[in-house]
């Protein structure tokens, strides 16, 4: 299984699509939310943000970095990035 660190996965979401990435609870919040019901003030995972492609700008939620990878189909990107700075 292949692991992947926050930075590498948020800089090639960007590159690839332009969306960003978060870590649950980081997007601010008013501290009266739970996160049970909306992304924006999600505690846990990672929350996905930007202007999707036929959607509109939207947040998505993702419990790992791998689901997110998965998702947004960045494998070759980050593999060719890693290849790029010589790392496995």
């Amino acid at each position: 299984m292949t692991r992947y660190t926050f930075d590498e996965v948020r800089d090639a979401l960007k590159k690839e699509w332009g969306l960003s990435l978060y870590r649950g609870g980081e997007m601010g919040g008013d501290g009266r939310h739970d996160g049970r019901w909306d992304t924006c003030y999600s505690k846990t995972g990672f929350v996905m943000g930007g202007d999707f492609p036929g959607i509109g700008h939207s947040y998505r939620r993702f419990p790992s970095l791998a689901a997110v990878v998965r998702t947004s189909k960045l494998r070759e990107a980050i593999a060719q990035e890693r290849a790029r700075r010589g790392r496995p």
